[in-house]
């Protein structure tokens, strides 16, 4: 009796992780819109912040940054509140990411708005990479999508290697890492969820 009862039992765990691995795949499915809005955001104040230094140079070079990041902030806080009205159930993945987001977000104004004044612009962009990259890394494993794990892992090398390139170029680095750890791995994110979509549908 016990030896029926065990394949069973496993079958049994096994299809309750496979429902859990693709309801958080779904979530993240559509919480790929983070993605794609940090990652425009962060590159537009990026190149915008390059072209006030270098190329109409302004005491304001900061004003991308002031503007976009609250911006985004509040876009964000708007777009999750009306996901969360929707959900029917919240798995305990979608849990994690909500407490990875924050910590992200907590993290990203702190450098942004204090260690920046503190310690300066140029000092801060390894800082910003570095909480870039442990937010893809972290929503990548737990979301099962390589892309942004990759993404995760260019952020910390551009991190690491923007300490040997002199402070006037280290923000394209950023906009770089942004481009390549956000921005690519959003759109693809995107597009596999319009696949499943259209899959569903058919």
């Amino acid at each position: 009796m016990d030896t029926d009862e065990k394949p069973l039992n496993e079958q049994a765990s096994l299809a309750l992780i496979n429902r859990m691995i693709n309801s958080a795949q779904q979530g993240v499915s559509d919480n790929g819109f983070y993605f794609l809005l940090w990652g425009w955001l962060v590159f537009a104040a990026a190149m915008g912040n390059w072209t006030l230094i270098h190329v109409f140079p302004t005491e304001l070079n900061w004003l991308p940054w002031a503007i976009l990041m609250p911006l985004g902030g509040i876009v964000s806080g708007i777009y999750g509140w009306k996901v969360e009205r929707k959900k029917k159930v919240k798995t305990y993945a979608d849990e994690v990411m909500d407490y990875v987001a924050a910590a992200f977000l907590i993290a990203l104004f702190s450098v942004l708005f204090v260690f920046s004044w503190k310690l300066g612009w140029a000092t801060t962009y390894p800082f910003i990479m570095i909480i870039y990259g442990i937010w893809l890394f972290v929503s990548g494993g737990v979301l099962k999508f390589r892309p942004l794990i990759y993404g995760g892992l260019i952020n910390f090398a551009c991190a690491i290697g923007s300490l040997w390139i002199h402070s006037y170029h280290m923000i394209l680095v950023l906009a770089f890492a942004v481009l390549a750890g956000y921005i690519i791995p959003g759109h693809l994110l995107k597009a596999k969820y319009n696949r499943e979509k259209h899959n569903a549908a058919v």
